[in-house]
């Protein structure tokens, strides 16, 4: 059984032991045959829940509400079944309800303001989520949880500096430190302020994550498109090295930059980065030159690959390099395998990615996302 479906089973649980144990004494009779109308469906509903049957579960749940309006446990209940269901209209409906009852209870009325902000979030509101997400944290600013998912939708609607301040916020409940994580928020200010062509605060916010994170690999890459930008090719020429000094998992996706720039590129990137590679030879970087290169002239390709000196030593390697050389008459597998092929895995999660992200998209971790090297599982 899942989380969810366990919690449903003990609110339930816990709204039959209220049916039982504290009947009210006014009209007892009366009252004690209302209770065992309640007391029916609400076995049933939990005999369903433990026979991972929810749908039926959720017919008996919503009779429960019926017959005992005043139980808001329930109702919490019946929220969270309405979401996972993705029926997100109906949780929103019985969560406002409850938040609208003067005798809610403080701790249930802190519940249904999260509850009320996950259905939003979940139901793709966002703005009406962080609305939610701030009367809740008016009420209980050490909100871990509601601190976090407003986080996380700033940085979905890349809102970094609003995301600072709610991680600045987390890091004085929690009393711990997300240098790392802000590193990489700087960065995503300094991509922005660079899109925009605001090239001081670029520079300056670049700088702000390198020192919180000397190998925050975004941040390098602005002041080298910076420095690029001015055509400042000693500049560039430090940046590079520097890059490749604190981040050498990460250092071959400086190329495309480099490459960017044609005239940096033949002038000096390219023996800067023979010099990188003759110092510390790394089959990635040698295999992302070799297939920029191969996207242009496919011998220029391979007569890069034979200044290397480089062979491949597993099958992944070998069908990247046969990617870049495949004919269009051929039956071009390797091309297509590596058009899906996984190229990055979370440390955290697990999870893999074709392209690049910096952070997870499952976990939502920074800078967890690792090259997949070696052969193919």
């Amino acid at each position: 059984m899942n989380t969810l479906l366990l919690a449903i089973t003990a609110a339930a649980l816990v709204t039959l032991a209220a049916l039982l144990v504290f009947p009210r004494h006014d009209e007892e009779t009366k009252v004690e045959e209302r209770e065992d109308a309640r007391v029916s469906p609400l076995l049933r509903g939990i005999n369903y829940l433990l026979s991972d049957q929810p749908d039926r579960a959720l017919q008996e749940m919503v009779q429960v509400a019926r017959l005992r309006s005043e139980a808001a446990d329930v109702y919490m209940a019946l929220g969270e079944m309405f979401r996972s269901r993705g029926e997100y209209g109906r949780a929103v409906r019985i969560h406002q309800n409850l938040l609208a009852r003067p005798d809610l209870p403080e701790p249930m009325r802190l519940q249904a303001h999260y509850a009320l902000a996950v259905d939003f979030q979940a139901g793709g509101l966002l703005d009406r989520a962080l609305k939610q997400y701030r009367k809740l944290l008016e009420l209980a600013p050490d909100h871990v949880p509601a601190l976090e998912a407003s986080l996380r939708i700033r940085e979905q609607s890349h809102e970094w500096l609003e995301a600072e301040a709610l991680l600045s916020r987390l890091e004085q409940v929690k009393n711990t430190s997300y240098h790392l994580h802000r590193a990489f928020l700087f960065a995503q200010v300094a991509e922005q302020a660079l899109r925009d062509g605001r090239e001081e605060e670029a520079k300056d916010y670049a700088h702000r994550a390198i020192d919180l994170e000397p190998a925050c690999a975004p941040a390098w890459f602005v002041l080298l498109d910076l420095a690029l930008r001015r055509r400042d090719w000693d500049e560039a020429d430090r940046i590079v090295h520097g890059l490749a000094e604190r981040n050498r998992e990460h250092f071959p996706l400086v190329l495309p930059h480099m490459m960017r720039h044609d005239d940096y590129y033949q002038e000096r990137g390219r023996s800067c980065l023979m010099e990188i590679w003759q110092r510390a030879p790394d089959e990635e970087l040698a295999l992302s030159w070799i297939e920029l290169v191969g996207e242009r002239d496919a011998d220029a390709a391979a007569r890069l690959q034979c200044e290397l000196g480089f062979q491949p030593e597993n099958l992944r390697a070998r069908l990247r390099l046969e990617a870049v050389f495949e004919k269009e008459g051929d039956r071009l597998f390797a091309r297509a395998w590596r058009r899906q092929v996984t190229n990055y895995i979370c440390e955290m999660c697990g999870v893999g990615v074709r392209e690049l992200r910096w952070q997870c998209p499952q976990c939502h971790e920074w800078g967890t996302m690792h090259p997949q090297k070696g052969d193919i599982a």
